[in-house]
């Protein structure tokens, strides 16, 4: 019972009915209106009977005067008979007339009752017309004329009232000409009625021609957002299409746009009316299609829309009477398409598609109503279905797609199960694979984390005495004059073996460090700092240490290159030679020779011993990473000094060589190539020494604590008043009062950036002489451009160095050399994770401005910080990235400026992807507190 309910209410069942109801109604419509007692016109003249009260369809033969425009007066007996309605170019017409051209129109009714309250209807004429009645002008549509060029076109359908007192005798003429239209005549019928009747029908008319094409428009509209927003299937875009142009198509047969716009162009409403010809049924067999691609050839229907297209670029560009030929070639196309159509339509019913019943029945229909077009549209039948059936067909079609849609929707949802279970057996597998996998190589990285364990030990176990070691030559320093040069030579060492062990952790290949810089410097001196500092560890051996200096270095050889590197490779050599050397000599020999030419020299560097020496065949081993040799000696070493040697060596483009035999001692010669700079121009760059003569005013301009109080202690330090302030208001206002010789502004400031508070205070009078330095984080190429062009005169780098500083401090008086460099760096390393703090930063500010003062500016920092923290975790619960890229590049700021590396480098991190912020924020608070402690604790 319950198949057979289904069955019943089917929307193919229900389709059907409701089709069949519309063309019964149709059809009754149609009958109820024909009135076969209706007098017909004879030889131009109609009869009207007492009795008939009804509509009158003026339907016969009427005077005909062929290419003739005549009034009333004008009429004459020389005449032809003329069938109305038909074309002149049509077999009913009886004649064999052009489709252009003009004539008269001739009609006398007589009516045996004196009528009243008439109107008369004329219909839409190809292309214009001008009555009268009874001698008298009526109404009038476009303007009839004898050529072309005169002629005003102009379909539409005009009610006029006939004037009272007509008698028993009323004379039709009929002018009608047409130049602009393929077809010419009186093609539908002239009707008298009642004027009420005649009014009434109208508006209905109006009214179903508005509810047709609002309707049909809406669910165009509706079809094609879906297509387009919604991202369904073509189908929604075709059945969209066609709904369109059918909906252009009732715009251009119904002429309601003249009720608003008299004055509407006639030529493109025809436009409109043929381009829903040449575009609604390729839409709707595309749409089809869509339905059923395996079934229907997709080319030949996409050949038909084009067809269809170009039909209506010609009908765009060319005059009426050119593209209204195209009529009956496309009608003719569409019956060969329809009847190809119709058979895949068979054929997707015989093959059982899915809802085959309903698509094939709606196929059918539009093949039913595109032939009902062409007739009636012919005068071949009066009853017209296709608009009513056609929003039928379209309503059909969308409840069709809806209930597709659902189907699809569940064989997909079904689809999506069977595929998760495939996936999850297949991640189960590949879980295990892994596994196994992670079993065979987990050797390797045990290897690893030992490697990555030893570098991290071996960094904190030599990072502390070397920091103390620093410190204590700089108190060495201040004690007197004797103890000058010794203490030079080994702050230089200190610091040097520091930077050396900074960025001898890049070889365990767990960051990447920032690549120190050449400098210009003293390769003489460079020789003794380094002999002198070794010479303490082969004393205590009782070792001879002989440097033997070539004289032209002895003279001074000022060169550009890496001082840090070459240091490094050399305190590694000598460390070497004197670790494996028991007793005897130690040699260093230098020599320079010029094989390039003037302006570069070759420095050959031979460092022998007469120690345990090492086995020929090893000699090539001993330079790769954690190699020990088995000499039988108790000295161990950790395999890492001469790989890192040899990178060195390799990154200043010289060679290293060893010669060496078992228990003979080793010689290890050392060639580097030097670019050779001039001392007496270059001196003054290589020796700076920057003073200032007087004391100076400085305005310091900064939003973070932390960071202003080291730089207004460390220019205090020197002697200078320094005013100091966070906002760049206040600092405006200051700026006006009072003359500074020097202003260092933060970039990121509240309310205002550091180039805005720049360019303000440039226009400022007293501003005329100052020099402005840019204090800042933000050091990438693009941001050093923008601060030169804004007009800095130096940019400094957080953390602030003092001898950055010293040199800015004198150049106030002065201005900048054109020797100066612009970007003053700081030798902080950026990103270096396995250190929480940067302890020879933090050292060199205990030492600038004493204990009491450095211990107030940790707690300070370290308020600061945990301040920053709780803002970026109440930023980060609004899900507000603005305020989290602002107080992480803060909290960046203030612990780079007291060296917490590891808390700056996260906070840099967030800064730039405000989403790391949800991880990193647990981590950051530990940091901040470990590295807080650490600091306080000296470790």
């Amino acid at each position: 019972m319950r198949d057979l309910i289904y069955r019943l209410f089917s929307p193919t069942v229900l389709a059907i009915a409701v089709l069949l109801a519309l063309i019964v109604y149709t059809v009754a419509q149609q009958r109820a209106v024909q009135m076969p007692t209706a007098p017909q016109v004879s030889d131009g003249k109609m009869v009207v009977g007492a009795d008939h009260s009804s509509r009158i369809e003026l339907k016969g033969n009427w005077r005909f005067y062929w290419q003739e425009l005549l009034t009333p007066e004008q009429l004459h007996d020389d005449y032809g008979l003329l069938w109305v309605p038909a074309r002149w170019n049509s077999p009913e017409s009886g004649l064999p007339l052009p489709g252009n051209g003009f004539a008269t129109y001739a009609l006398d009714i007589y009516f045996e009752q004196p009528p009243r309250n008439l109107g008369l209807q004329l219909p839409m004429l190809y292309r214009a017309a001008k009555v009268w009645a009874n001698g008298a002008p009526l109404v009038q549509v476009g303007r009839p004329a004898a050529n072309p060029a005169e002629e005003i076109p102009r379909d539409e359908i005009k009610l006029v009232r006939l004037p009272e007192g007509i008698g028993h005798h009323l004379q039709l003429v009929v002018q009608v000409s047409s130049f602009h239209h393929v077809d010419g005549g009186i093609h539908k019928p002239f009707v008298i009625d009642n004027w009420d009747v005649l009014v009434t029908a109208e508006k209905w008319r109006t009214v179903r021609g508005i509810f047709l094409m609002s309707s049909t428009l809406t669910l165009a509209i509706y079809l094609l957002v879906m297509w387009g927003n919604a991202h369904a299937g073509r189908e929604y875009l075709y059945l969209g299409l066609g709904l369109f142009w059918y909906a252009v198509r009732i715009f251009g047969t119904e002429k309601l746009i003249y009720y608003l716009f008299p004055g509407f162009s006639a030529q493109w409403l025809l436009r409109a009316e043929y381009y829903g010809m040449f575009l609604c049924i390729p839409a709707y067999m595309l749409f089809i299609q869509a339905l059923y691609p395996r079934d229907i050839n997709y080319w030949v229907m996409r050949a038909f829309w084009w067809v269809g297209a170009a039909a209506s670029i010609i009908t765009t560009v060319v005059d009426a009477r050119w593209y209204t030929m195209l009529r009956d070639p496309f009608e003719a196309l569409c019956v060969v398409y329809i009847v190809y159509f119709i058979g895949c339509l068979i054929m997707i019913t015989w093959r059982r598609r899915p809802w085959s019943g309903l698509v094939s029945f709606l196929g059918g229909v539009i093949a039913l109503l595109f032939v009902n077009e062409v007739l009636y549209y012919r005068e071949v039948t009066a009853i017209h279905l296709t608009p009513w059936v056609y929003i039928f067909v379209a309503l059909t079609s969308i409840i069709f797609l809806g209930q597709r849609l659902n189907e699809l929707l569940s064989i997909e949802s079904e689809q999506k199960a069977v595929l998760q279970k495939a996936v999850d057996d297949r991640t189960f597998e590949l879980q295990r694979r892994l596994e196994e996998l992670d079993q065979a190589r987990r050797h390797a990285l045990e290897l690893a984390q030992k490697r990555s364990e030893f570098m991290a030990e071996l960094s904190h176990e030599i990072r502390t005495p070397l920091a103390g070691l620093v410190g204590a030559m700089r108190l060495m320093g201040r004690k007197g004059e004797c103890d000058k040069t010794l203490a030079g030579h080994a702050v230089d060492a200190g610091e040097s073996l520091l930077a050396v062990v900074n960025e001898s952790l890049s070889a365990s290949g767990s960051r990447s460090v920032r690549a120190s810089r050449n400098e210009r410097f003293d390769m003489a001196g460079l020789l003794r700092s380094v002999v002198t500092i070794m010479a303490v560890a082969a004393t205590e051996k009782k070792l001879a240490l002989e440097f033997n200096m070539d004289e032209r270095l002895e003279a001074g050889l000022w060169v550009d290159s890496n001082p840090l590197k070459i240091r490094q490779i050399l305190s590694n050599l000598l460390n070497n030679a004197i670790k494996f050397t028991d007793a005897g000599v130690v040699y260093i020999n230098t020599r320079v020779t010029a094989p390039t030419g003037a302006g570069r020299v070759e420095v050959c560097i031979e460092i022998a011993d007469t120690g345990i020496g090492i086995d020929a065949s090893q000699l090539e081993a001993i330079f790769d990473e954690y190699v020990q040799l088995d000499t039988g000696s108790q000295v161990v070493g950790n395999g890492l000094g001469l790989a890192i040697c040899r990178k060195l060596v390799r990154e200043l483009g010289g060679t290293i060589e060893v010669c060496s035999n078992l228990g003979d001692g080793a010689t290890f010669r050392l060639v580097l190539p030097l670019q050779v700079v001039d001392e007496r121009r270059d001196g003054a760059q290589l020796q700076p020494n920057y003073t200032t003569e007087a004391a100076l005013h400085v305005l310091v301009v900064e939003d973070d604590r932390v960071n202003r109080t080291i730089v207004v202690e460390l220019i205090g330090a020197e002697g200078h008043q320094v005013r100091a302030t966070h906002h760049p208001v206040e600092a405006l206002k200051l700026l006006q009062q009072e003359h500074f010789d020097l202003c260092l502004f933060d970039i990121r400031l509240p309310d205002m950036s550091g180039l805005e508070l720049l360019e303000r205070a440039r226009n400022l009078p007293a501003a005329e002489a100052t020099l402005f330095v840019a204090l800042t984080a933000n050091t990438s190429e693009s941001d050093i451009a923008q601060y030169r062009t804004a007009g800095f005169d130096f940019v400094m780098e957080k953390p602030v160095n003092k001898s950055h500083l010293q040199l800015v401090l004198s150049r106030s008086e002065s201005g900048p050399e054109p020797t100066d460099t612009f970007f003053l760096h700081s030798d902080l390393i950026e990103g270096e994770g396995a250190l929480l703090v940067d302890r020879r930063l933090w050292q060199g500010i205990v030492n600038d401005l004493g204990a009491p003062r450095s211990e107030a500016l940790l707690e300070d920092a370290y308020g600061s910080l945990r301040e920053y923290a709780e803002e970026l975790e109440a930023a980060l619960g609004r899900g507000n990235f603005p305020d989290i890229r602002h107080f992480a590049h803060k909290m960046k700021s203030a612990a780079k400026s007291v060296g917490m590396i590891s808390v700056a480098n996260i906070a840099h991190h967030v800064e730039a992807s405000p989403e790391r912020a949800f991880s990193a924020l647990g981590n950051l608070n530990n940091l901040i507190e470990t590295s807080y402690q650490q600091m306080r604790q000296g470790a």
